[in-house]
């Protein structure tokens, strides 16, 4: 019986000394200490933008739930992602709808008061119509904001060639991508909210750094 009691005293042992290991190996930051961080010069800062720095779950979620075609089927078929009319709603009438993030906002303000060139980096398809300038314009405050749509192509060419010193993004795929363009990563949660499926399965598995309450 004391072997088993020993046993068992190991075992959680082990499995609460991998948990605190595990949380102590991401390496958060605040606002402060990314600013403090940065060089003295100005910097090219990347933004991703859906769950970085828009909550734009309202419209992907019609998208991908609506029953408004044929027969209560979808109206942009069975792979909405792939419909060209999705993205010219998406990207010309649902982000009204979209909400600017809070981190998002502090992020933005703080390369712009550096004099940091800023620019957004989306894997979203582009469109005949965007309406995405103007929401960016104002809820950021930024006039004639860049934006490159990359249309589901990685981001690692379009990082490089900006010369991105450092990018900002949710996904795990974002963090590969900085990381493969030489440009510092740092991890934007995402709102528990989020509809958004693709991988988010390794925050801080990469090294980056994870700014804190950044999913609000």
């Amino acid at each position: 019986m004391t072997r088993y009691i020993r046993a068992a005293f190991l075992l959680v042992f082990l499995v609460t000394s991998t948990a605190c290991s595990s949380h102590q190996s991401i390496r958060y930051v605040t606002l402060d200490e990314l600013k403090a961080s940065l060089p003295a010069n100005p910097v090219v800062a990347g933004f991703d933008i859906d769950d970085t720095v828009l909550f734009s779950s309202p419209g992907f979620h019609y998208g991908m739930t609506n029953h408004d075609g044929p027969d209560g089927t979808n109206k942009y078929g069975p792979n909405p992602l792939g419909s060209a009319a999705f993205w010219n709603d998406m990207n010309g009438n649902f982000d009204n709808f979209s909400l600017p993030k809070e981190s998002g906002k502090a992020l933005i303000a703080m390369h712009s008061s550096r004099g940091d060139k800023i620019i957004f980096i989306t894997a979203r398809d582009s469109s005949k119509a965007s309406i995405l300038p103007k929401i960016i314009m104002q809820d950021f405050r930024i006039s004639a904001p860049d934006i490159v749509f990359t249309c589901n192509t990685p981001k690692k060419d379009f990082i490089s060639s900006n010369h991105v010193g450092i990018y900002y993004g949710d996904a795990d795929s974002d963090m590969e991508q900085a990381i493969s363009a030489n440009a510092r990563p740092v991890r934007v949660k995402r709102s528990p909210l989020s509809n958004n499926r693709t991988s988010y399965q390794k925050v801080g598995g990469y090294g980056e750094e994870v700014l804190i309450d950044s999913e609000n």
